[in-house]
């Protein structure tokens, strides 16, 4: 087991524990002097409810990260389990504003773009951040959200992606939703 001191191996096991933390896969938004930027992130949570606010943590090497610290906006979007290419687009697949066309765009108050199909969208102007290593986290204070269809929301962890079901009253999961997508 690493231990702080042992810096390498620390890292290495701190990486591995985090690959069990089962995440929503979103995608963070924001446009800035007239262009669209986006990234796939699962560390993304609520914050509060009164008032309403969610946190991201964005990498400061990422455009995304110096467009939102720029236009202090950005725009959490939800994504369906049917929504796994979107996800893989936004991980680094395509670069720039080529990877919004593969979807319907719509813009809320803050003018970030929101995902027409996203199961939620949090459109968020930025009210704090606290820079922390390799990341600055984001606290956006909801201006407005759009609720789209019912559905599933597409998973990750282990470094895979997933798909939700349910396990009330202890049953197992219905066959077809008892495994772990590619």
């Amino acid at each position: 087991m690493g231990k702080p001191n042992d810096t390498a191996r620390f890292a290495a096991d701190f990486k591995l524990g985090m690959r069990s933390l089962a995440g929503t896969v979103n995608i963070i938004t924001c446009r800035h002097d007239g262009h669209a930027y986006g990234m796939t992130a699962t560390a993304v949570c609520s914050a509060t409810a009164e008032p309403p606010a969610v946190l991201v943590c964005i990498n400061r090497s990422s455009t995304t990260h110096e467009a939102v610290s720029a236009a202090e906006i950005f725009c959490v979007n939800v994504l369906r389990h049917e929504d796994r290419e979107l996800s893989s687009l936004f991980s680094g697949a395509v670069r720039g504003e080529e990877r919004f066309r593969e979807a319907q765009w719509e813009q809320l108050s803050t003018g970030a773009p929101v995902l027409k199909n996203a199961l939620v969208a949090f459109d968020c102007r930025v009210v704090n951040r606290m820079a922390h290593g390799t990341h600055t986290v984001f606290l956006g204070e909801v201006q407005q959200l759009l609720i789209g269809r019912k559905g599933k929301p597409l998973l990750y962890a282990d470094g895979q992606y997933a798909k939700l079901g349910s396990l009330a009253h202890g049953e197992p999961l219905p066959v077809g939703l008892d495994y772990w997508g590619e």
